[in-house]
């Protein structure tokens, strides 16, 4: 069931690109309430963008981020969307969603590649029958 829906959202995200792609990858580290993530993306400065996040540990979770730019300057970003993902990858695993809500920070002038991400997120875990509030730092960068 949940790849299926991680197969609908990212179909979604591609048809609703109204840009011409360009070879633009974004990279990230991020701490959150639980553990450390690694990402991947698309150029988190145009309108859309996606995210795929990694995180390890004592378990292994995999999550699709897809986010919609409300706010776009030089200098800051603010975005919300929404998360798809599977908690503790293997055995007794989880699916989950939830919907971010981010600002995404480029301080330097000389650097705008680079930015501090603050991101908070409910998540909710139908199996589980419960949710709870996700919040985080991180480091972006994007190559261009």
């Amino acid at each position: 069931m949940m790849k299926k829906l991680l197969f609908a959202a990212l179909t979604v995200f591609l048809l609703l690109q109204h840009e011409e792609s360009k070879a633009q990858v974004s990279v990230g580290i991020y701490q959150q309430n639980f553990g450390t993530y690694l990402a991947i993306g698309s150029d988190p400065d145009k309108k859309m963008f996606g995210e795929g996040r990694l995180e390890g540990g004592n378990e292994v979770d995999i999550e699709g981020t897809f986010g919609y730019n409300f706010i776009q300057k030089e200098e800051v970003n603010f975005y919300s969307g929404v998360h798809a993902g599977i908690i503790n990858v293997g055995e007794g695993s989880s699916g989950y969603f939830g919907i971010p809500l981010g600002v995404l920070v480029k301080p330097f002038p000389a650097t705008r590649n680079f930015g501090f991400l603050l991101e908070t997120s409910p998540l909710f875990i139908p199996n589980a029958d419960t949710a709870y509030l996700r919040a985080g730092i991180g480091l972006k960068y994007t190559f261009r």
